[in-house]
C-alpha cells in the first residue's frame, strides 16, 4: 500500500513538472536546457528527460542554436509550430472572419469574407461559412484533426446565429466548439496591452453595433466563464422614449445606434445622402461630427450623454469607476472621452468616493477572430494535462 501511494505521488509530481516545464518553454522561448534548470529548480537529468518526452509528443521542438561561447553550442527549444492549431471565427451580420494560429500564438492565416446568405436564414449562412472554412483549410494545408481549440466569437445580439454555426461546425470537426461573445475575447486582447494590464478591476465596454459590457475583477474568474449575456444595449435610459429594434422604447441602443440617434440628427437639421445612415448610423455620424457637422455633433453628444446615464447606474451597482471603452470610439477620441467623464460626474452622487475614469481601448471588430485564437490558446495551456 505504501509503495502504491509513493508511485502515485511520484506520477503526480512528474505530471506537474512536465506541465511546468512546458509553460516555462512557452514563456521563455527560445530557451536552453540550462535556463530551464535554473528557472524550474529541477535537476539537469530531470529537465532533459521531460524535454525529450515533450519533443517526442510534438509539444516542443528545437528551434535554433545559441550563439557560440567557445564550447559546444546549446540547443534552443520552443513550442512546436506545426503540430497543433487553433481556429478562431468571428461572425457578423454580413461577414465572417477566419483566423488560424499555431499553438505558439503565431498567425498562420486570416481573412474576412462577405456572406451572401443573411443570418435570418441561419442554416444557409452557417453552411456558407463552413464552406469558406473548408476552402481555407485547403489553402493552408492544415488538417482539421490538428485543431486543439475552435471558437466562434459573435456580437451580443447574435447568440442564435452562433449556436447554429456551432452545430454545423461540430458535425464537421467532430470536436467541441466554443461560442464566445466578442466582448470577452476583446477584453482578453486588451489586457495584453500595457495600458490596462495593471488594472485590478474595471468595467469593459465594447461598442460595435450594440453595446455590451463585462466587469473585470482580476484573474480569479477565467474570462471564458464570464456571464454570456448582459442586455446592456437595451437598458432603459428614457422611459417611453424612442422606439428600439427590440420592440421596447427608450433603450440605450436606440440613442446610440437607432431611431433616437437618427431623430436627434434630423431634428437639428441633419440630412443624410442616400443610405449613409443605414447599417451603423453612430459610426457615420461620428465621422460627420469630426467634420464639424453641427447636427451630427449634437446627435453624438446626446448619445454620449445617454451612455453616461447607463454607465453611472452600473458604476453605482458594481462599485467600480474605471471604464475601458473599446470599439467605435478610438484612442484619438479624447473630446468624447472627456465629455463622457463629465456627464458621468453629473449622474453620480456628489459624494461618490471615486472619480470616474475612461480609458479608450485599442481593439476593433477586425481583432475578434485573432483574439479568439489567443484566448483559446491560453485556455488550451491552462487545461493541458499529462496525467
Amino acid at each position: 500500500m505504501l509503495d502504491s501511494s509513493r508511485r502515485r505521488n511520484n506520477r503526480l509530481v512528474r505530471t506537474e513538472n512536465v506541465k511546468r516545464l512546458l509553460l516555462l518553454i512557452r514563456d521563455h522561448e527560445p530557451v536552453t536546457l540550462e535556463t530551464l534548470v535554473n528557472e524550474s529548480s529541477l535537476t539537469y537529468p530531470t529537465v532533459l528527460g521531460i524535454v525529450k518526452q515533450l519533443e517526442d509528443e510534438s509539444h516542443v521542438e528545437k528551434v535554433a542554436y545559441a550563439p557560440p561561447t567557445g564550447g559546444r553550442q546549446a540547443v534552443l527549444y520552443g513550442i512546436s509550430r506545426v503540430a497543433r492549431y487553433v481556429l478562431g471565427i468571428h461572425i457578423n451580420r454580413r461577414s465572417i472572419t477566419i483566423c488560424i494560429t499555431n499553438i505558439r500564438g503565431g498567425k498562420i492565416f486570416q481573412a474576412t469574407e462577405k456572406l451572401h446568405a443573411r443570418w435570418s436564414q441561419e442554416l444557409d449562412a452557417a453552411d456558407q461559412a463552413l464552406a469558406l472554412v473548408q476552402e481555407v483549410l485547403l489553402k493552408t494545408r492544415v488538417d482539421k484533426a490538428s485543431f486543439v481549440r475552435i471558437g466562434i466569437a459573435h456580437p451580443e445580439g447574435m447568440p442564435q446565429a452562433a449556436q447554429k454555426l456551432r452545430s454545423v461546425f461540430q458535425t464537421y470537426f467532430s470536436s467541441t466548439i466554443r461560442t464566445i461573445p466578442d466582448r470577452i475575447v476583446l477584453n482578453y486582447l486588451e489586457r495584453q496591452g500595457y495600458h490596462i494590464s495593471s488594472l485590478l478591476a474595471y468595467i469593459f465596454v465594447w461598442f460595435d453595433y450594440e453595446v455590451s459590457l463585462a466587469t473585470y475583477r482580476g484573474p480569479s474568474t477565467p474570462l471564458l466563464q464570464l456571464s454570456p449575456r448582459t442586455y446592456f444595449s437595451h437598458f432603459t435610459v428614457v422611459p417611453e422614449g424612442a422606439s428600439c429594434s427590440c420592440g421596447r422604447r427608450g433603450c440605450l441602443h436606440s440613442y446610440l445606434n437607432g431611431e433616437g440617434l437618427i431623430n436627434t440628427y434630423h431634428e437639428h437639421g441633419g440630412v443624410e445622402e442616400g443610405d449613409s445612415l443605414n447599417g451603423n448610423p453612430f459610426h457615420a455620424l461620428l465621422i460627420e461630427s469630426r467634420k464639424e457637422n453641427q447636427a451630427a455633433t449634437v446627435a453624438i453628444d446626446q448619445a454620449v450623454r445617454m451612455l453616461a446615464v447607463a454607465l453611472a447606474n452600473v458604476i453605482k451597482i458594481e462599485g467600480i469607476a474605471t471604464i475601458v471603452l473599446s470599439g467605435l470610439f478610438s484612442s484619438t477620441d479624447q473630446i468624447f472621452k472627456r465629455r463622457l467623464e463629465q456627464y458621468l460626474m453629473e449622474y453620480l452622487p456628489p459624494d461618490y468616493p471615486q472619480k470616474p475614469q475612461i480609458i479608450l481601448g485599442t481593439t476593433t471588430r477586425d481583432d475578434c477572430a485573432h483574439a479568439t485564437c489567443l484566448l483559446l490558446n491560453q485556455d488550451y495551456f491552462d487545461r493541458l494535462s499529462f496525467s
